[in-house]
């Protein structure tokens, strides 16, 4: 749980960007995105095609050019 409390020399802003800023650093809201929808785990054939690809990429970016 993510709680901020208002120091006496604080505005209202600035604790709303400093509640926002310890909200999206602990990354509740990944979590909250991933866990919306139930999704099956992907085939082995699918890995291995999203592999293949992420190799080619990768492959395409180290290349170098004379």
């Amino acid at each position: 749980m993510i709680y901020a409390i208002k120091n006496n020399w604080e505005t209202n802003e600035k604790l709303i960007l400093r509640y926002k800023k310890m909200f999206f650093q602990s990354r509740i809201t990944n979590k909250i995105r991933m866990e919306r929808y139930a999704v099956w785990d992907l085939s082995k054939k699918k890995l291995r095609e999203k592999a293949i690809v992420r190799e080619h990429y990768r492959m395409l970016n180290t290349k170098v050019y004379f």
